[in-house]
This record gives structure tokens, C-alpha cells and sequence, in this order.
């Protein structure tokens, strides 16, 4: 296979988990969460086709992040880089707009941090090695 296409499927797999961990964490912790707040709030969860579209992207840019850092940093160095980058900064951005639940961040911070590692695992495994 060559280094592009073993590169791809690297991503490709990457994408799925995140994708796949993001979906099952999503459905089972945090939008009975955000469902609340926005309740709350009297607003109503953006919960459209659309959505799912744009978070799958999301998904797949992060994969991309993991995949591009890891051929340049430790396995710990690009879970911590890509962790803080992405899910420090989304929450950062969703606590500045008041759509936080605060207390969503007591199992979802370390889960997102296991999910990110194992995918940082993955991408140290399967992806060729940068030359240096």
C-alpha cells in the first residue's frame, strides 16, 4: 500500500472512532445535559440534519489534527495539543456563550481525553513515520 493511501485510511479510521466515541457520549451524557440548559435558557437545541453534518466534520478535521501532530510529537504531546486545541477551546467558546452546562464537564473532559489519546495510539501505529 502506499504512503498515501495507508495516510487516508489512517484518517479514515481516526474519523470513525472520533466520530463513533463524540455519537455514543453525545447521546448518552451530554445532550440530556444541553437539552436542560437550553430549556432553561427558553431556547431550543439546534437538532437538525445539518448539525449531525457540520459535527461529523468537525470530527474528521480533528482526526486530520491527530493524524498531521502525530507524525511531529509524542503520543502524550499530541493528545494534550489536540485535546487542549479542540475540546479547551470549543468549551471555552460554548462557556462564553452561556451554553455550557458546567457539570458536563466532570465525565466529558476525561472521556474526550481518553478519546483523543487512543486516537493519537491509533495514528502512532498504523500512519508512516515522518522523516525527521
Amino acid at each position: 500500500m502506499t504512503s498515501k493511501a495507508k495516510s487516508a485510511w489512517t484518517v479514515l479510521l481516526l474519523a470513525v472512532w472520533i466520530n463513533l466515541s463524540e455519537t455514543v457520549r453525545w447521546i448518552l451524557y451530554s445532550k440530556p445535559k444541553f437539552d436542560a440548559l437550553y430549556q432553561s435558557l427558553g431556547l431550543e437545541l439546534p437538532d437538525k440534519p445539518i448539525n449531525a453534518i457540520l459535527w461529523m466534520i468537525w470530527g474528521v478535521m480533528m482526526a486530520f489534527l491527530v493524524f498531521i501532530l502525530s507524525r511531529k510529537f509524542t503520543l502524550l504531546q499530541t493528545t494534550m495539543i489536540t485535546w487542549l486545541t479542540v475540546f479547551g477551546m470549543t468549551w471555552i467558546a460554548f462557556w462564553n456563550s452561556a451554553i455550557l452546562p458546567l457539570d458536563l464537564l466532570l465525565l466529558a473532559a476525561p472521556l474526550s481525553l481518553i478519546e483523543i489519546f487512543i486516537a493519537a495510539l491509533i495514528s502512532k501505529k498504523l500512519q508512516p513515520h515522518a522523516s525527521t
